[in-house]
């Protein structure tokens, strides 16, 4: 087509098009929306209702301006220009966005949503931003630029389709439309909406969970009609069914493994019985292993009420492994993952036949939108701060049940961030907070200052039951080598934790060379494949295929070295463990990966080592102190032990921390809104995002090895994620390559053993 010439009149008398791949005409288009907004109307009747009263607005008022922007969001389509450039023509500079802008102002002027700044036309802003984000300058170079040639008989001819919709959805007949004069640029209708900003206070800030409502649907809306998804599920209604199928094959298959007879059913713990018997929000505090992730799903189900499941997490690793287990109780299609590499590797699944529409895929995602939803906490904090996509996670926050695991990993100002997050949500939301060592004050805490009643359930059952045997050494870890080689040698499976990638390295290096002395002529690559070292500088793809490899060990001795990103993040079980001192909290962690699926008579053993310095942590004294916890706790402590130490360690004396974080996260968090007037989005600059959510002496750079050069610049930006590198922005700053582009090189080698070294790059791999 992009050879034909059309003129106006000859567009007149052609359908007037939204889409094109595959065609789709405005009308049809605007019906699809409106189908979806149907739904959506009925399924978030409870959340518009309670947020109505909190803004003192008309819970109809509030629906009926969903309406208007799903009714209006692409009028703008109906102009010459966009019906040129969706034929393949040339076609002068547009945006549809800011041409929808006339029909939204004419429905909603004399009809204000939000009273309290009557001005305000919030549809018109939803409309403006519903393909980009919403921020001061938009459309600026649009300024002085008079409207389009408009085809306004078609256009008129829509309206009597959109009042027929409003009759039947609404019950009554909606105000006439009051077609606009295009006498002057677009532009000012945006630039006047923009002035009224001023006139939003701090306690207004309301405005903004009422703008986000909209935007979301908004997304819902055009996102579901454009992909033809017209019936996807908003929530998942039944949890418990498809659990406790998946629950019992998981332990069918472990059955198989240790050679029992396969259980029939599923008999949940008294701990998860007392989950899925809970209302409202929940602190559920267990061991590692002990079925935690089961016992929040149950509690879901019995506070599901149209709600989405947001399932957050520390980690990358974490919710990449967690999405994978969800994903197999709700099914892929149901199930989004969230993080900064998801895209990467969802990009395989996503691209199959059934999901051709790759982009509104992962928008979908990206937005909060799927009915369960796995991700790193950060993503949601990050609508804190008016990022890009807030509006629609601060939805999906006001909306959700949302399981906070592993809350223990989370320093100060992060879990400051996270009770402002719990404040902003409302009531309609609930909370699940899991974790093994969750300290008392900390519970305390939150219950305080997010001034929410919490029920606080403990798996009473393992108190008693004892794993591990445990030995503190007078030496550092260096002194653990002939214990290690000695324990593989009988067959055992080793874990090794240390504090620093740097000791890691070393460790690792150490015995590999030891064990080749000891194999000599028997020495061959398959010793490498039973000694393993993980951390967290190992390019994306190859750290993905080793957190594979622990959790699917084969039978037989094996050495894994690591730091503590073991921590939180794999289902591993190994038989014994050689641990560096740390904090009491992450000590029990790393107890969490031994002994893990055994018989109750089985204890393994464990070593902690002394440590010369507290890196990565803060304080020595902590450490210390944690080491003499668990000395006077005696060599088998049992569950219920081990989590007293906790309390004892992160006493009143820890509170004062919790405070500082909790002043930060909240001054840091209103000073955002505030200069984005709790309406604009604005975006994060700085590469290690990350700096934003949590508190860290030690900010990070994302890099490619330069010896990958010649083999990343012939791949697409998203292919390249499988050699991204995370390391210390200083190692970085001080071995960045000299031509620093659009991919940024580190000058150093890389080795697939060991991860990015501190040596020069070799020339015969650069030379490749």
């Amino acid at each position: 087509m992009g050879s034909t010439t059309f003129s106006f009149s000859d567009l007149e008398k052609l359908e007037i098009l939204a889409k094109n791949d595959p065609p789709r005409s405005l009308k049809n288009h605007v019906s699809d929306c409106l189908t979806v907004f149907e739904r959506f109307k009925n399924h978030r009747a409870v959340d518009a209702k309670l947020l109505a009263k909190k803004a003192s607005i008309s819970e109809d008022r509030l629906f009926k301006g969903l309406f208007y922007c799903i009714a209006y969001h692409d009028h703008g389509k109906g102009t010459l220009p966009f019906q040129l450039k969706i034929r393949g023509m040339q076609a002068p500079d547009s945006s549809h966005s800011l041409d929808s802008l006339p029909f939204i102002e004419a429905q909603i002027k004399n009809d204000p949503l939000y009273e309290e700044v009557p001005k305000l036309q919030l549809e018109t802003l939803v409309v403006a931003s519903h393909h980009s984000r919403l921020h001061p300058d938009k459309f600026v170079s649009y300024k002085e630029k008079m409207p389009f040639k408009y085809f306004n008989e078609y256009l008129m001819g829509l309206e009597g389709f959109v009042c027929e919709r409003y009759l039947d959805i609404f019950g009554t007949e909606k105000s006439l439309l009051s077609y606009p004069h295009f006498d002057e640029p677009n532009y000012h209708i945006i630039n006047y909406q923009f002035s009224k900003f001023k006139e939003i206070y701090p306690e207004d800030s309301v405005v903004r969970d009422i703008f986000s409502f909209l935007k979301a649907g908004m997304h819902y809306c055009d996102w579901w009609g454009s992909g033809f998804d017209l019936n996807k599920q908003f929530s998942i209604n039944d949890i418990r069914t498809p659990l406790e199928q998946a629950t019992l094959e998981r332990a069918r298959n472990r059955d198989r493994k240790q050679g029992r007879p396969e259980r029939t059913k599923i008999t949940w713990r008294d701990f998860q019985n007392k989950c899925g018997e809970a209302k409202g929000d929940a602190f559920l505090i267990a061991p590692t292993g002990s079925g935690k992730t089961e016992a929040s799903l149950l509690w879901s189900q019995n506070n599901l009420r149209n709600h989405r499941l947001l399932y957050l997490l520390p980690t990358m690793t974490t919710t990449n492994k967690m999405r994978d287990r969800l994903a197999n109780v709700f099914g892929n299609e149901n199930v989004a993952l969230v993080h900064g590499t998801s895209r990467y590797l969802l990009k395989e699944e996503l691209k199959a036949e059934e999901f051709q529409q790759f982009n509104y895929k992962i928008k979908e995602m990206s937005s909060f939108l799927y009915p369960a939803t796995v991700s790193t906490v950060d993503q949601i904090l990050f609508s804190l701060f008016h990022s890009n996509q807030w509006e629609t996670r601060n939805d999906a926050l006001r909306s959700s049940l949302v399981i906070l695991d592993e809350i223990h990993a989370y320093d100060p100002y992060t879990l400051g961030l996270i009770i402002e997050a719990m404040k902003i949500s409302g009531e309609w939301s609930k909370f699940c907070v899991i974790s093994a060592t969750l300290p008392k004050v900390v519970r305390e805490t939150i219950e305080e200052k997010t001034r929410r009643k919490f029920s606080h359930i403990e798996d009473e059952e393992y108190n008693s039951r004892v794993k591990l045997e445990i030995n503190i050494q007078e030496d550092t870890i260096d002194s653990c080598i002939d214990q290690v080689i000695s324990s593989f040698l009988l067959g055992k499976k080793v874990l090794v934790i240390v504090n620093t990638v740097n000791k890691s390295i070393n460790l690792f290096c150490e015995i590999i060379e030891k064990m080749k002395g000891i194999f000599q002529s028997k020495y061959s690559d398959n010793l490498i494949k039973s000694v393993m070292l993980f951390h967290s500088r190992f390019i994306f793809t190859q750290r993905t295929v080793k957190e594979n490899y622990l959790e699917n060990l084969p039978d037989g001795p094996f050495i894994a070295i690591t730091t503590q990103v073991v921590e939180v993040s794999l289902d591993i079980d190994f038989d014994e463990l050689h641990t560096e001192a740390a904090p009491i909290d992450s000590l029990i962690q790393r107890f969490g990966r031994v002994n893990r699926n055994r018989p109750e008579n089985v204890i393994c053993p464990v070593c902690i080592y002394q440590v010369e310095t507290p890196r990565p942590y803060e304080d020595m004294d902590v450490i210390k102190s944690s080491v003499a916890l668990l000395e006077g706790a005696g060599r088998q402590p049992n569950e219920l032990k081990l989590r007293t130490l906790v309390n004892e360690l992160y006493n009143e004396s820890y509170l004062s921390k919790i405070e500082m974080g909790l002043k930060k996260a909240q001054s840091l968090v209103y000073d955002a809104m505030d200069q984005r007037r709790f309406l604009y989005t604005g975006r994060l600059f700085d590469d290690d995002v990350s700096a934003y959510t949590r508190e860290s002496d030690i900010p990070t750079a994302t890099c490619i090895p330069i010896e990958y050069k010649n083999e990343v610049e012939k791949l697409s930006a998203l292919e390249r994620v499988g050699y991204h590198l995370r390391v210390p922005k200083w190692m970085y700053d001080k071995h960045r390559d000299e031509i620093d582009g659009e991919i940024h090189y580190i000058n150093l080698h890389y080795d697939s053993l060991t991860g990015i070294t501190n040596e020069p790059p070799s020339k015969t791999r650069l030379g490749n």
